[in-house]
């Protein structure tokens, strides 16, 4: 496991270095952005910010580490000042357990997050790893035979504040449309809330603010009914919302190959509301943008 192929298919994983690398060495005051791939192809995090007058971490990777899993991460540099804005999708709220396989794959680029799994299911994790690399030296032993070289690794480009550029990806074909139906019916896993109550906690004692905003979504994807039951249950158990989810429904043409992966247009107006929405519900938390800039 320490010196053959990696366990992932692509390298899109080791983004997880860079992230918690800044994470930790970033600060405070900031703003740490948690959640899945929605922050990573969603946001520009210089220009939010910008207007809030502090370094962002995009933390944001992928919705299968589970929302326990990001938690943990963030809460490892939360400190005085800092404002933890969390937008996840739907899936983190249905099942707020990561998927074992994909999270062994981020252990593998990163051992240090060990620390953050219980013990209890370490050896589960290292069971993945270890199965991984294997199907991955035998992907890599048939491609050395069969084309002459190591399997294509998919190369992305990663910001140093964490986000991902997105600017030379097309919009999603009407062939590739699921079914609005694959996004109906949210349903939340209590443990959401256990986890999402003890965040507000660590974050309290810390001295840092924690707001819940949206994660965007496609029009051909979006139920109404269902997203204004999840803002009732963030407000009914306490949890502070910025916007409104209607306002991160955006057109199909500016999603690429989900219908939570925004492109550049995309991303640009999705990052302006959210500052207005942050600035709006928060204003302490923002820059006297009246003041000419330097």
């Amino acid at each position: 496991m320490q010196w053959g192929p990696p366990a992932a298919p692509s390298n899109y994983m080791r983004a997880t270095v860079l992230k918690n690398n800044r994470l930790l060495r970033a600060g405070s005051p900031k703003v740490i952005l948690i959640g899945g791939s929605n922050l990573a192809f969603g946001v520009d995090s210089d220009r939010l910010g910008e207007a809030l007058c502090r370094p962002v971490v995009n933390m944001g990777l992928t919705a299968v580490l589970g929302f326990r899993f990001i938690v943990e991460e963030a809460d490892q540099a939360i400190g005085e000042g800092d404002l933890v804005i969390v937008a996840v999708e739907q899936s983190s709220y249905e099942c707020a357990d990561p998927d074992l396989d994909a999270l062994a794959t981020v252990l593998d680029y990163r051992r240090e997050s060990f620390a953050l799994i219980p013990p209890a299911r370490r050896p589960r994790l290292w069971l993945s790893l270890g199965v991984l690399h294997l199907q991955s030296l035998a992907e890599h032993a048939w491609h050395w035979v069969a084309m002459g070289g190591p399997p294509h690794y998919a190369d992305r480009r990663w910001l140093p504040n964490g986000d991902l550029v997105t600017d030379h990806l097309t919009a999603i074909m009407p062939a590739d449309a699921p079914a609005p139906q694959e996004y109906a019916s949210l349903e939340i896993d209590p443990q959401f809330w256990v986890i999402a109550a003890d965040l507000e906690r660590r974050a309290a004692r810390k001295g840092a603010a924690v707001v819940y905003s949206f994660a965007p979504l496609a029009e051909r994807a979006y139920h109404p009914d269902d997203m204004e039951r999840l803002t009732r249950e963030l407000a009914v158990h306490g949890h502070r919302v910025v916007g409104r989810a209607a306002d991160h429904v955006y057109a199909d043409s500016l999603f690429f190959d989900s219908w939570h992966h925004l492109r550049a247009p995309g991303r640009r107006l999705r990052t302006e509301r959210l500052i207005e929405e942050v600035c709006t519900a928060r204003p302490g938390e923002c820059c006297d943008l009246s003041r000419p800039r330097e």
